[in-house]
């Protein structure tokens, strides 16, 4: 069971707090991955009413069921229906505590098997325990008496440095029973989970993390950051791990859901985000930014913006130049600087030139598109394509006005306007003649000349 349905007003904001981004993924996302990954099956989500943009989000990852009133953790689950009531283990996650690692509940489980208790506390002592419910043990047993909410303490009182994670095994046949006697006499007049310890009529146990991180919550936006802090540091150990070199941890963020192959390098200042997957060998950075990206091996990227394109083995693109979506570069691509690429496909070993604009266009192979090219997609109302076929040569400075079709081995005269089909191995030449006016700047200078045109 997760327990999705706090209202997150510490956020302050619009989005419910399991949606925030996290590491590329909403926060909910991690919390049922650990989830399955240790019980193999889909859990229930206990969510606020009304909350379809959760629902959508988690698509078919889990089973949401609706808390009617957001009347405390304790209620929550008493909002899951008879028939899932399970009589056995009964694992229960807070949806805002993200950090937890499958093989941690793992260990929990297995602790509160060997221990037969009637429910086993995930604990943990971080540096900052303040405004944390708080775990009272029995001195002489070790085993747990209950938690209290600090709020809820009278003023003086012993404040022990055990807290708790928010996660729980029960066993179910305690459990059911016993969240119907539990009471809301609290500061905030709801109903806790903690609060069923004492009456599920069997001993209580703890297990203490040794990593008092994984039990961090998320409340507001200074703890959702931490977090980010986190869990971007796992990533990079992962990966540096798997053999990619990280050159500046510090200054390289790296979404969890990015796969790279061994022997690449990224540099400093570097971001990647979404699904992206780069191959082996690979040199991105330093100041690059990826998202969704789809890269072969020995691909190279400059301080670049790329979003949603697949990149061919060997691609190499230079500094300052914007890779949009829908655009494939197959293998041997070159894009050099200022050049930006949409809704386009690049064929092997052509390149792309400086301050060059390729939009909606199929490029095709060892095609030189020149400085300062500009393939115009958009005549006021609707888009049109653009057909460059293999082996043509576009010089520098050429307009290239869709729909068009540059048939096979075309050469493009430079400062060209082009706006009708070039047959197969034709020179197109779209400007106007040169004329020379001379002694002209003389008579400008004198106010004698007639106007340039």
């Amino acid at each position: 069971m997760i327990l999705a349905a706090g209202e997150g007003t510490r956020m302050r904001s619009a989005l419910p707090k399991v949606l925030h981004p996290l590491a590329g993924r909403p926060i909910i996302d991690h919390v049922i991955d650990a989830a399955v990954a240790v019980t193999g099956r889909l859990p229930l989500v206990v969510i606020g009413r009304g909350r379809v943009d959760v629902v959508a989000a988690i698509g078919g990852r889990a089973e949401c069921i609706e808390q009617a009133e957001p009347r405390g953790t304790g209620d929550a689950l008493r909002a899951v229906p008879e028939p899932a009531r399970e009589s056995g283990e009964v694992l229960v996650l807070s949806g805002d505590v993200p950090l937890v690692r499958p093989e941690t509940l793992a260990r929990l489980l297995d602790h509160h098997r060997r221990s037969r208790a009637a429910a086993t506390l995930l604990t943990a002592t971080p540096a900052n325990p303040r405004g944390l419910g708080r775990v009272y043990r029995d001195p002489e047993t070790g085993w747990v008496v209950r938690t209290i909410e600090e709020r809820d303490l009278p003023p003086g009182a012993h404040l022990p440095p055990e807290v708790g994670a928010g996660v729980y095994v029960f066993n179910g046949a305690r459990l059911w029973p016993a969240l119907e006697r539990i009471s809301n006499s609290n500061a905030q007049g709801e109903y806790y989970l903690p609060d069923v310890l004492p009456l599920l009529g069997g001993h209580v146990d703890a297990m203490l993390l040794s990593d008092p991180e994984e039990a961090l919550g998320i409340n507001d936006r200074a703890q959702h950051s931490t977090a980010e802090g986190v869990l971007r540091r796992r990533v990079l150990e992962r990966l540096m791990s798997d053999g990619v070199t990280v050159e500046d941890p510090a200054t390289t963020y790296i979404d969890a859901g990015v796969r790279v192959g061994r022997d690449s390098v990224i540099r400093p200042m570097s971001v990647i985000r979404g699904a992206t997957v780069l191959g082996e060998g690979c040199e991105i950075g330093p100041m690059a930014q990826l998202r969704d990206v789809i890269a072969g091996d020995r691909v190279a990227v400059g301080a670049s913006h790329l979003e949603g394109c697949e990149l061919g083995d060997g691609v190499v693109i230079g500094p300052f130049n914007r890779v949009r979506p829908g655009s494939v570069l197959a293998a041997g691509v070159s894009l050099g600087t200022h050049a930006e690429v949409k809704n386009s496909r690049v064929g092997a070993g052509s390149r792309v030139n400086h301050f060059s604009c390729v939009l909606d266009t199929d490029v095709g192979q060892g095609v030189n598109v020149g400085a300062g090219t500009v393939t115009c997609n958009f005549d006021g109302e609707a888009k049109h394509r653009t057909v460059i076929e293999d082996g043509v040569f576009i010089g520098s400075n050429s307009t290239l006005v869709a729909p068009l079709t540059i048939h096979r081995g075309a050469y493009i005269a430079a400062g060209s306007l082009v706006n009708e089909d070039v047959p197969e191995g034709a020179l197109a030449v779209g400007r106007s003649r040169q004329r020379n006016i001379l002694g002209w700047a003389a008579r400008h200078r004198a106010g004698q000349a007639e106007p340039a045109r």
